[in-house]
């Protein structure tokens, strides 16, 4: 019977030292079992990790903007009252009515359906619905655009924006699936200022 010595066992090969271990546990010799299990370990944690791609231009962009929207969310969930039971308890009786959370379960902004399905390259979003009335604020860059062409979109009912334009207007390329369930829409270049719009509307539509 072969004495596995501890300089045995560092000697073989990681394909040898698997066998190795396999046979010793099925015939329940624990010594070796240890000293295989030791040796696999030590050089698991010795090859090198493969390092995380770094987030492309793009990405960085994306990420920054869902951060942002997100810090604009938690500003206005502490002046209005957005919890999902409230938006429960105040759309009684609407029927299909779903509570919309106002970020994604990391805290950051969500991801919008036309970047889902690619139709656009950023669409990160947060939104609070009350009835049959959601306010929306989310960031949009189309297709193929370089990242400065992006824009920020306040959507929401009209009677909550200030010379609120078709959604089609500022968003020629969605489809009516597409197109957030409200009837008008802002467009903007800056974030304060379509953070200031999304205020307002949730102000009359949490009123």
């Amino acid at each position: 019977m072969v004495d596995w010595t501890d300089d045995r066992i560092t000697a073989l090969s990681d394909q040898d030292l698997k066998n190795l271990l396999t046979n010793a546990e099925r015939k329940s010799v624990a010594d070796i079992v240890a000293k295989c299990q030791t040796e696999l370990e030590k050089r698991n944690a010795a090859k090198p990790r493969k390092a995380s791609k770094p987030r492309s231009e793009l990405k960085e962009f994306e990420h920054d903007m869902s951060a942002q929207l997100a810090e604009i969310g938690k500003e206005v969930a502490g002046k209005y009252d957005l919890s999902e039971e409230t938006a429960k308890a105040k759309s009684e009786g609407v029927k299909g009515f779903k509570a919309h959370r106002l970020l994604d379960s990391k805290g950051y902004a969500k991801l919008g359906g036309m970047q889902r399905d690619g139709s656009v390259a950023i669409e990160r979003y947060i939104s609070y619905r009350r009835g049959d009335s959601t306010a929306y604020l989310g960031v949009f860059l189309p297709k193929d655009a370089p990242a400065e062409d992006h824009e920020f979109h306040v959507i929401a009912p009209k009677a909550f924006l200030e010379d609120g334009k078709p959604v089609a207007d500022i968003r020629p390329s969605a489809t009516e699936k597409q197109k957030q369930p409200a009837d008008s829409g802002l467009a903007f270049k800056d974030l304060p200022s379509a953070a200031a719009a999304f205020d307002r509307a949730l102000a009359k539509l949490t009123a």
